[in-house]
């Protein structure tokens, strides 16, 4: 049996968090081929893993990676883009597990991002990645994606996702 892209907590998931893993499985498992090429983050190899979420008071959802040598620039540091990417995706994640028909069940397109580098991220550094929904309205919805070392709880990368809503309303509307 092969290891799964993204390693769930050793621990029972709650409702809430099998939604947002059967949403990591969907994004970090794909397959590339010949046929379908896609910008991603390569799972396995950075050690990422699912470490908790919670739907209530506030959403959050958090994760645990490794600053792999090809996750870094030619500095030996988490790259920008790389970042900018982690924090793409993997605050849609919290979104996904919010989300209900026609409301970011298809998890919607990105509005704006937002990453604010404060302190790099040398290769080889655990880091947490802390995902939080701010807010999700009818069409708008804006999420924090923050990354700290895991060793230090230092604040290194904060960024801010907008998303839109691109689901049909619920009652088959446009």
């Amino acid at each position: 049996m092969t290891r799964p892209a993204v390693l769930p907590p050793s621990r029972q998931l709650t409702e809430f968090e099998e939604l947002i893993q059967e949403y990591n499985l969907q994004i970090f498992s794909r397959k590339q081929d010949d046929k379908s090429q896609f910008w991603d983050i390569d799972a396995r190899r950075s050690n990422l893993r699912f470490e908790s979420a919670v739907s209530s008071p506030t959403p959050r959802a958090t994760y645990l990676l490794t600053a792999a040598p090809h996750l870094c620039n030619f500095m030996g540091n988490l790259h920008g883009g790389c970042a900018a990417t982690l924090v793409d995706l993997l605050t849609t994640s919290i979104l996904m597990g919010m989300s209900r028909p026609g409301r970011f069940a298809l998890g919607g397109v990105s509005r704006n991002l937002k990453v604010t580098f404060l302190r790099p991220v040398p290769q080889g550094t655990e880091i947490r990645l802390e995902c939080t929904l701010v807010h999700a309205g009818k069409r708008l919805a804006l999420l924090r994606g923050d990354i700290y070392r895991a060793d230090t709880g230092d604040l290194c990368i904060a960024g801010e996702h907008e998303k839109a809503n691109t689901d049909p309303e619920a009652d088959g509307k446009l």
